[in-house]
């Protein structure tokens, strides 16, 4: 029997509009200017659906921003809060800051996904190469709020 139509293609517009609730399978430990980008690309490419800090850039995702500011500040502590932060937009894998300030949070959350760390070769090649990009961003939102709370970003204050 034939699926009525109307049913069908309201079914892929719910598909398509509003994302389903996903568990993390893919969790990024390494800091941005790390390949976490590369890994994005990557990972998409692979069929996930990823979380980076241009997610939360581009599209304002200012609720986000408040939530992240809590769980840094509480040491990622509140699993609620940060399994809602990747499941009410579907998202299946997380990478670059400010999810590799709470991989092992989210490990405990998620036991059953894999945990990819990405770093540089060496201290000053990240540096370097963070100094051209991210660091020079310290005074921007969402940053100048992560350097107040996360003791990473604070030493860059």
């Amino acid at each position: 029997m034939m699926p009525n139509l109307s049913v069908l293609i309201l079914t892929v517009l719910c598909m398509t509009v509003m994302p389903a609730k996903a568990a993390l399978e893919v969790i990024g430990s390494g800091f941005g200017r790390s390949g976490t980008d590369t890994m994005r690309v990557a990972l998409n490419a692979l069929g996930y659906k990823t979380d980076h800090i241009k997610e939360i850039l581009e599209n304002g995702l200012t609720a986000h921003m408040e939530t992240w500011h809590e769980l840094l500040k509480n040491g990622c502590d509140d699993e609620a809060a940060s399994k809602a932060l990747y499941e009410d937009l579907g998202y299946t894998a997380a990478v670059d800051f400010p999810t590799s300030a709470c991989w092992e949070a989210l490990m405990w959350a998620y036991p059953m996904a894999k945990i990819v760390h990405t770093q540089r070769k060496s201290g000053e090649d990240w540096y370097a190469s963070a100094s051209d990009s991210i660091l020079s961003l310290m005074h921007t939102f969402p940053f100048n709020i992560f350097k107040r709370i996360d003791p990473f970003f604070i030493r860059f204050a």
